[in-house]
């Protein structure tokens, strides 16, 4: 007799798995974005950007933040 390969219920272990590992992986990296402190106030794209152009971004009266992840972007002016 041959000895029959069951790859097809593997596999679809192996990818429920997989999928089981992304969403448990996306939702702690989720919840883990720290808030900025107290002394940052929200700013537009914008102004991000133009403070960026003119190199900005660190000063000494204070620095230019952006956090979140990309189509999530969150931008902040925090005071030194």
């Amino acid at each position: 007799m041959k000895r029959r390969k069951h790859i097809a219920p593997v596999a679809t272990l192996v990818w429920a798995c997989a999928v089981l590992m992304l969403v448990a992986c996306h939702s702690s990296l989720a919840s883990a974005e720290p808030t900025p402190p107290k002394t940052c106030a929200a700013i537009s794209s914008q102004e991000y950007t133009a403070a960026k152009k003119q190199k900005l971004l660190r000063s000494r009266f204070g620095s230019y933040v952006r956090t979140g992840r990309l189509g999530r972007r969150q931008y902040w002016y925090c005071h030194s």
